[in-house]
């Protein structure tokens, strides 16, 4: 089996490596696809620094090529989401057999080996099977939908509420398309025209600029009352502390991501707004609602521009985005395939 890893900031080396099934709950999967986003490239580059070596990679998808004799959710041949998130199974809640209140969720790529590699060998219960209808390049974004699924609930607002969104890359324009989906309201605001332009292409009819007009702006498309609810994505250059200005007295700012720069914020205006700040991340509770918004045309990712590489340019597209990344450019994510 071979595998790709960053062993140091700025390097990406391959191995053989032995892999086998060594439980009846364990099935071993051919990785065809892994999504590779700027998070791994902050990896790559050292802005972000785990565990040195790590095998990059959160998102993948693949095909069971052999199944423990007590698997039953899949078998041979099953062409599976491989969750991105993990209970730890340590903790106080994994002991109890309460693995989706975990208190150290491993994240794939970070806290634990990501999916940069021909094969990879998990629990049975870290798959999840994919229906025809869902294409591999869709199902790379299960745990994308999995998590804005999460921050939906966190936020339990009725039909019709107005809810900002920081950030226009992938993770808040698919919350946005999901808000839709719900019937909620939401306003997508970020710095870069053309995340906004993409957002448009989405089918996302409120894109706001981050300029000096925001808030007068968010005040006018919601009636004076300025949003009800904001969601702050991480890794977008705009202030952590921007969403206070445009979220109404008494309502609740979610941070969500997967991973976050260290940032500072004021907490006055929060205070004197009186409102209720909370984060989400690394929820792996809705992966089977994800696949069935999926299933069910909730998102358009058509827009997002999904480009599709071999394996054989890794190293050329971890150093040449990851330049582009550092040099401030909208830098969008792109599929590896693997076979």
């Amino acid at each position: 089996m071979r595998i790709w890893k960053i062993p140091s900031p700025k390097t990406l080396a391959s191995e053989e490596r032995p892999e086998a099934v060594q439980t009846p709950t364990q099935a071993k999967v051919k990785v065809t696809n892994v999504l590779l986003s700027p998070y791994d490239l902050r990896i790559w580059r050292g802005s972000v620094r785990p565990n040195y070596p790590v095998i990059p990679c959160r998102f993948a998808v693949g095909v069971v090529s052999e199944a423990g004799e007590n698997c039953i959710s899949v078998e041979k041949n099953t062409r599976v989401y491989i969750h991105d998130t993990v209970p730890c199974g340590k903790c106080e809640a994994c002991c109890a057999g309460r693995g989706e209140n975990c208190s150290d969720r491993q994240a794939a790529g970070t806290d634990r080996e990501g999916y940069l590699r021909d094969f990879a060998v998990t629990e049975e219960a870290n798959l999840s099977a994919l229906p025809p209808s869902v294409s591999d390049t869709d199902a790379l974004f299960v745990g994308i939908v999995s998590l804005c699924e999460a921050v939906i609930d966190r936020l339990d607002a009725p039909k019709g509420t107005h809810i900002a969104v920081f950030g226009g890359g992938e993770i808040g324009n698919i919350l946005c398309q999901l808000l839709i989906y719900h019937q909620q309201v939401p306003i997508l605001i970020d710095t870069d025209e053309e995340r906004l332009s993409v957002a448009a292409g989405c089918g996302i009819y409120y894109t706001l600029k981050a300029d000096e007009e925001l808030s007068a702006n968010v005040s006018r498309i919601t009636g004076g009352h300025m949003a009800a609810h904001s969601v702050f994505t991480s890794y977008n250059p705009m202030p952590a502390d921007l969403p206070y200005e445009t979220t109404a007295v008494g309502g609740t700012v979610v941070y969500t991501g997967f991973g976050f720069p260290s940032a500072k914020a004021s907490l006055k205006p929060a205070l004197d707004r009186r409102l209720t700040l909370t984060t989400v991340t690394n929820d792996f509770s809705n992966n089977a609602a994800a696949i069935n918004l999926l299933v069910n045309k909730a998102v358009n990712l058509a827009p997002l521009g999904l480009e599709i590489f071999p394996v054989a340019e890794a190293e050329q597209l971890f150093s040449s985005r990851a330049e582009e990344l550092a040099a401030g450019k909208n830098v969008k994510c792109c599929v590896i395939n693997l076979m």
